[in-house]
């Protein structure tokens, strides 16, 4: 006996020292050096960065971090794709012209989250208005803003061959000479440097694309595609992030002594313009660290439709980004989500579609018939119609509205007129043909076409409750609270306003089907996770739970399924 618990202790020893070896090995391929590539030279456009160096958080991760200097020679996504570098620093734009099938490309976590690219014009040279650039020199880099600049064009009616882009020299420097008119810059730098090479703030115009809502996406942290099969280098990724999440963080508490740990990279850069560049970049990079790394995809889509817009041969990249990072990094601080950025991305662009919208429109529109119907066998005047079919129909979206709050305030009727002009034309029609026909609404082809209207818009309006609480950031279960209540709740509140008890309290099977579909929803787009570059498996988890939530109405219809008498079953479906 004693032998063999001699042999048992021994075998543990063993296997902890198997398991330690295995540690130590993995901790050195995570700990296996990571050359970043800068997009520019030291300046404060990369203060976060060494601010991870200099206060060791890199190495708090575990990380062997390189910083490499770029320059005016050096394309940061060259350098990745020719194994130079494990993590360049660029612009999508960039990556979008270089990236290919044999050397794919791909965005890992996003710096910036505004855009700083502007277009500085002097009003000496004769600009006074975006349109004064006819006839005008604008210089560009060529390295993407010659796209950005063409589309700003195009929105302001300016024949494309009335203005001239020419490739200008660094630093603002031509628009200084006079050279050229207009230029493109960087709020943060360029702009500070044509200031202070003499030529007065009050001579320059300053034109942003967020004027024209066109989507320019900056500083990423980008990588080889094909090194994203590695879960070590997918691992060194997250710590980086993490890593540079604290530094930019410690950047915008300290700006001063950000600044001073800029001036031990460069000690020749100029003080007070570093300080006016932190400024700047700080307003670009997100202050909350749960979205810090986040790549919006609108926007980044917004930019890749304009860059297609380009007249060339070249073959458009695939996708350029992926969240894998993202996720781990959620994951890591304990904050992931059922619903993954990309799912609920797809299902949110659902959401503003023309064909889906005039599904949401059918939806309304037949829960303010019901409200009409309802006032008229009371004998209401048309104010009274008016009201009761306002309620039935926009009530239940108003009180899930004010439960979300942020951006769904003001009310969507309030934006979107077609709402309450919509339920104005029914409350006419129906009046209209109540007038001429009395008995239209007790007739039997009028009672089938609203029974199954009313199934349609029913089951539309539980999944926009659905998807609008997903949309919204809200825990996946209140997708079935807030399907739920855009359906019962404007009825609900029609009940109170004739103080009539709500027939959905009184055994009535109703928004029960909408919870179904939406806990049904959420399980599919579950499943969509995992099909990170497609919209597909989310339209058809959209589609399937609108069938299954119709279907189950039509069940309830057909066989008069209500809760039993002890739970209050004392009414049939047909009264509500």
């Amino acid at each position: 006996m004693k032998s063999f618990r001699l042999y048992c202790h021994l075998l543990l020893v063993l296997l902890g020292l198997i398991g330690l070896s295995t540690n130590v090995q993995a901790q050195e391929k995570i700990s296996d050096p990571i050359r970043v590539q800068l997009a520019w030279y030291h300046q404060a456009q990369f203060a976060g960065f060494y601010i991870a160096e200099i206060r060791k958080h890199f190495k708090n991760e575990g990380l062997n971090v390189t910083l490499v200097e770029g320059g005016s020679n050096i394309n940061p996504i060259t350098e990745i794709q020719e194994g130079r570098a494990d993590v360049a620093v660029s612009w999508l734009s960039n990556a979008y012209n270089l990236s290919n099938d044999q050397k794919s490309v791909s965005n890992v976590a996003q710096i910036f989250s505004g855009s700083s690219l502007a277009v500085a014009c002097r009003i000496s040279a004769g600009v006074f208005t975006p349109q004064d650039m006819v006839g005008k020199k604008v210089g560009v880099w060529e390295v993407g803003d010659e796209a950005l600049v063409k589309k700003m064009i195009q929105l302001l009616s300016i024949p494309p061959e009335s203005v001239e882009l020419v490739k200008q020299a660094p630093n603002g420097q031509d628009l200084v000479d006079g050279k050229v008119a207009c230029a493109t810059i960087m709020t943060y730098n360029e702009y500070w440097q044509i200031l202070a090479a003499g030529v007065p703030a009050s001579d320059l115009i300053v034109i942003s694309p967020d004027l024209f809502q066109i989507a320019h996406i900056e500083d990423g942290l980008y990588v080889s595609t094909e090194r994203l099969k590695s879960p070590i280098f997918r691992e060194q990724l997250v710590r980086l992030v993490k890593a540079l999440r604290q530094g930019w963080a410690e950047a915008r508490i300290a700006p001063t002594l950000a600044v001073e740990t800029i001036e031990r990279m460069a000690p020749k850069l100029n003080k007070e313009h570093q300080h006016h560049m932190l400024e700047s970049i700080l307003g670009t990079i997100p202050s909350s660290p749960d979205q810090f790394g986040l790549l919006d995809l609108s926007k980044y889509y917004s930019e890749v439709n304009l860059l297609l817009a380009k007249v060339d041969d070249k073959k458009a990249p695939g996708h350029l980004w992926t969240y894998e990072i993202w996720n781990e990094l959620k994951k890591a601080d304990g904050k992931s989500t059922p619903l993954t950025q990309a799912t609920k991305f797809y299902a949110t662009s659902i959401t503003g579609m023309l064909a889906f919208k005039v599904l949401v429109y059918l939806g309304v529109f037949t829960f303010a018939l019901s409200g009409v119907l309802e006032a008229i066998n009371r004998h209401y005047d048309l104010w009274g119609r008016l009201i009761l079919a306002f309620l039935s129909g926009v009530g239940g979206g108003t009180l899930r509205d004010l439960i979300i709050g942020g951006d769904r305030l003001p009310f969507y009727y309030v934006k979107d007129i077609t709402y309450p002009l919509g339920i104005l034309i029914v409350v006419l029609i129906t009046t209209v043909i109540v007038l001429m026909y009395e008995d239209a609404p007790q007739s039997k082809t009028f009672k089938t076409i609203k029974k199954y209207a009313d199934i349609l818009g029913f089951s539309m309006l539980a999944i926009t409750g659905a998807v609008i609480s997903i949309s919204a950031g809200l825990p996946w279960f209140w997708a079935p609270i807030c399907a739920a209540l855009t359906c019962a709740g404007g009825g609900m509140l029609r009940d109170i306003v004739i103080n009539q008890e709500p027939s959905t309290f009184k055994g009535v099977i109703y928004e029960e089907a909408a919870i179904v579909g939406a806990l049904f929803l959420v399980g599919g787009l579950m499943i969509s996770n995992h099909f990170e570059y497609t919209a597909v498996p989310v339209y058809i988890s959209l589609i399937l739970s609108v069938i299954l939530i119709a279907c189950l109405r039509i069940l309830i219809y057909k066989y008069h399924w209500h809760y039993p008498k002890s739970l209050g079953g004392n009414m049939t479906p047909d009264q509500h």
